[in-house]
């Protein structure tokens, strides 16, 4: 092996693909027995999905393809039973990282973690702080939802790196842009399809992809859909991350801002044409911040007032070790205030963890944001940072820590990291394989 391609995923031989065959029989009969308790058709379901689990686990490819088309789907699998929730995503990923697994232990390395070297220290620190909480917090349910933490953003690290070293990562950003296009679309007469503000910071990001990545210039018209959408869905958090995400694309590529104006003026032109074109109902909604209980979006805002009041109580109980991670439960059920999040991602995460937690997860996106800096030469830098920020810019205001909504950033952060190996290497980070 040369030195351009070394530490390289080579692609999957007969061995892996053994090991993915007995690994997706197992799987397989696993989740066969496990619906023997749930009925007759949940079992034909599970057995007719064996051969599709088998196949996949040696062929990544359609898997990653898969997981882009699934990100938008916010649907609960679980429907919430025992307070967890599981998305077709969310499969997806734990199905890529098995398929990951198999691929270390025939390879006997695993270069997608090592490629995350240069978020290692920001990614590490939070984790570490997660598991001293699991300790002080240590139950079946704590650790459940621990692990259900770590999926949501280190697993995608670790894929997205994956999916860049393989080359496979535009295909997977395609695949998420044409079906968040659909969902928005969609979601003006189907409102059961999510939530308005998920939905919207799925919109939002599909955005983002579209104007910062270059290998997806042929997929702008998506943008006349897109832009629409997120106009309709009324969230005024999705709407001002994309507004974030725009200035942080323009400070990263600022040796091409010629070449991106073009995609800015679409956007511009686009958004200002469907705000003119909304209702008087909505356009009261989104230009109005002030918190009541009559004018359009007023009540939204006090609620989330009353949210933080709660949140900001448990804080102040606890402000040490917090009441561990995924145990947030405040607010009085008889007026509407309980919730399982306040609605702000630094007050959950001093309430789960302490003042301590909060910093945590603070060095967490700023350590991040500042590797991607140094990484900016990568096609997909500047949609990652804008993604992330973005995000989390409306997880300030609404829930951050939910299946779907964080998915795509951490996997544009890993494929920022597996870019800049192949980079550094020499070899062609847009380049799709044969």
């Amino acid at each position: 092996m040369s030195s351009l391609t070394a530490g390289l995923p080579s692609p999957p031989g007969r061995r892996a693909r053994d090991f993915g065959a007995i690994g997706g029989v197992v799987a397989g009969a696993a989740l066969a027995g496990a619906l023997l308790f749930h009925g007759p058709l949940l079992v034909a379901i599970g057995f007719c999905l064996l051969p599709l689990v088998v196949w996949l686990l040696g062929r990544p490819g359609p898997a990653l393809l898969l997981l882009g088309a699934s990100i938008p789907i916010t649907y609960s699998l679980t429907g919430g039973r025992g307070g967890f929730n599981l998305s077709p995503s969310d499969l997806l990923l734990l199905f890529v990282g098995a398929a990951i697994v198999f691929e270390a232990v025939v390879t006997d390395s695993l270069p997608s973690v090592a490629a995350l070297g240069p978020v290692r220290k920001a990614v590490g620190q939070y984790g570490v702080f997660m598991m001293l909480l699991l300790t002080i917090h240590l139950s079946v349910s704590d650790f459940a939802k621990t692990g259900q933490r770590f999926e949501l953003f280190l697993l995608p690290l670790i894929v997205g790196a994956f999916a860049a070293l393989t080359g496979r990562h535009v295909g997977l950003l395609k695949a998420y842009v044409l079906a968040t296009t659909i969902l928005a679309a969609a979601w003006p007469v189907a409102h059961s399809l999510g939530q308005k503000n998920p939905v919207g910071q799925m919109i939002a990001n599909a955005i983002l992809v579209l104007v910062g990545v270059r290998a997806l210039r042929r997929y702008l018209p998506c943008a006349l859909i897109l832009v629409p959408g997120l106009f309709l869905t009324a969230s005024r958090g999705a709407i001002l991350a994309v507004a974030i995400g725009l200035a942080v694309i323009a400070v990263l590529q600022d040796s091409r801002i010629r070449t991106l104006s073009a995609r800015f003026s679409v956007v511009a032109m686009l958004a200002i044409g469907a705000y003119a074109v909304l209702p008087a109902s909505l356009q009261g909604r989104l230009t109005n911040f002030s918190a009541g209980f009559s004018a359009p979006g007023s009540y939204a805002i006090y609620l989330r007032q009353q949210y933080a009041n709660d949140a900001e109580q448990i804080i102040r109980a606890h402000p040490y070790v917090g009441i561990g991670v995924g145990n947030y439960l405040a607010g009085n059920p008889y007026n509407g205030t309980q919730t399982q999040d306040p609605h702000n991602v630094l007050l959950l995460q001093a309430a789960e963890g302490g003042y301590l937690f909060a910093a945590s997860f603070v060095l967490l996106i700023a350590g991040c944001a500042f590797a991607l800096r140094k990484m900016r030469q990568v096609d997909v830098t500047p949609a990652a940072a804008a993604v992330l920020l973005a995000t989390v810019a409306h997880g300030m205001v609404d829930v951050y820590w939910v299946r779907g909504t964080p998915v795509l950033s951490w996997l544009l952060v890993g494929m920022a990291c597996g870019g800049f190996v192949k980079l550094r290497r020499g070899t062609a980070v847009s380049e799709e394989p044969v």
